[in-house]
């Protein structure tokens, strides 16, 4: 029985298993939360691509508290992107706030989460009352509605504006007892862009709170741009469009902290970790050259090759395939897709960018196109002035044209991954 050696996308919770460094972040966070002199509130962002381990170096951190601090901290997590479809996402933040704090032993936290539970129950009949439509109620049924709606809508308006004063006072009561919040948002930027701009000035306005912490982890490009999409009805002045995000979070996050995209020794090292299949060991320092330094890719990577090493030894067709060249493809297909679906297509599109990054062929030389691939040289011609980046991963993963001598078996590499024989 074959034993496939693949490794899953879960987060990193014990620091035995911190392959990324992850501690250089994590003792200075620890150290800034532990510190009675840091005043609150205070906001982290934790600002890293998708994939680049931000939800591990939360969850190591968690687990920080909890060992070193017990019952100093209580981290309340909140996922934004599992009620994506929520018309508010300040309803769930505080429904999950009210299980937090009802799942803690002590009184003094039960009364909290009753306290917040009240609120939500305001909130909630405000709610449901404004989803109300003609076309599920009689008029007479709709003047009674509309008759509670605009009681319930007034008390609505005053707990809207008691909310944080109620939030504070929990906070207060919890920290003289000595313990402080942690509020801790992750998949923040899996989100609609407009949702995540609602939910920070939902965060900004009501959990602004002394013996608060609030952590965000977020790609901060994806935040950027949803800062454009809320205000672009806006006139800013020209060139100032790119830097709004920026600013918008600057009023929001005390420290930035962005994660470092690993080196080529730690990617190296990384994929040590998960004893990579033995066709593909030879070419691990390739991979270390032209893989993204993003774990969620390298952990992608390295499935891919164990799976398609085992087809490929199991299928007596294949057996004459190199396996360098499974390797460049398997990168390529995670990497650069839009490479890699032309290239599945039309193969020697993949070749004729391999001569360009090699100098023969010239990005602008009209001519050569047309010499080599006749009515299709405009076509590739813009393929490859699209996808030609000098100094890049694609440079280092044509380099010394692999591909040309395995030009003919081509349509059988392509044939692993979906394309035509």
């Amino acid at each position: 029985m074959i034993q496939l050696r693949l490794t899953s996308d879960n987060p990193i919770r014990d620091e035995l298993n911190d392959h990324l460094d992850f501690k250089r972040y994590l003792d200075p966070l620890v150290s800034l939360l532990a510190n009675p002199n840091t005043q609150t509130p205070f906001t982290v962002g934790v600002f890293g691509t998708w994939g680049s381990g931000k939800t591990s170096l939360l969850q190591l951190l968690d687990a920080r508290l909890q060992k070193d601090y017990p019952g100093k901290f209580l981290p309340v997590w909140f996922n934004p992107w599992i009620y994506r479809a929520e018309p508010n996402l300040l309803v769930p933040l505080l429904h999950t706030l009210h299980d937090a704090l009802d799942a803690q032993p002590g009184t003094n936290f039960k009364e909290s989460a009753k306290k917040i539970g009240s609120v939500l129950l305001r909130l909630g009949a405000g709610i449901f009352l404004k989803q109300v439509t003609a076309g599920t109620a009689s008029m007479e049924d709709l003047e009674k509605l509309e008759e509670k709606y605009l009681k319930t809508h007034g008390r609505v308006e005053s707990e809207m504006r008691n909310l944080r004063q109620t939030l504070q006072a929990e906070a207060t009561k919890l920290a003289v007892d000595g313990t402080k919040l942690v509020l801790i948002v992750d998949d923040l930027d899996r989100c609609d862009p407009a949702q995540i701009i609602d939910l920070l000035e939902a965060v900004k306005l009501f959990f602004n709170l002394e013996h608060l912490f609030i952590i965000l982890a977020v790609d901060k490009e994806v935040v950027d741009r949803g800062v454009q999409i809320k205000y672009k009805d806006f006139q800013f002045a020209a060139g100032r469009t790119s830097a709004i995000g920026a600013e918008y979070l600057e009023k929001m996050v005390q420290l930035p902290l962005s994660l470092f995209p690993l080196h080529r020794q730690q990617v190296e090292t990384f994929m040590g970790q998960f004893d990579p299949d033995a066709a593909m060991k030879p070419h691990l320092l390739l991979l270390r050259d032209v893989l993204d330094p993003n774990p969620r890719k390298i952990k992608r990577v390295l499935n891919i090759l164990n799976v398609v090493a085992q087809v490929k030894a199991a299928t007596p067709a294949l057996q004459n395939l190199k396996d360098d060249i499974l390797a460049r493809l398997i990168v390529l297909q995670v990497q650069n897709g839009d490479v890699f679906s032309e290239a599945v297509k039309e193969p020697d599109l993949l070749l004729a960018l391999e001569a360009t990054y090699a100098g023969r062929l010239k990005p602008d030389d009209d001519q050569a196109y047309h010499d080599a691939y006749g009515r299709r040289g405009k076509l590739v011609q813009q393929f490859c002035q699209t996808h030609f980046r000098p100094g890049g991963a694609l440079g280092v993963l044509f380099k010394g044209e692999p591909f040309k001598p395995a030009a003919p078996d081509l349509p059988a590499f392509f044939a692993m991954f979906g394309g035509a024989a």
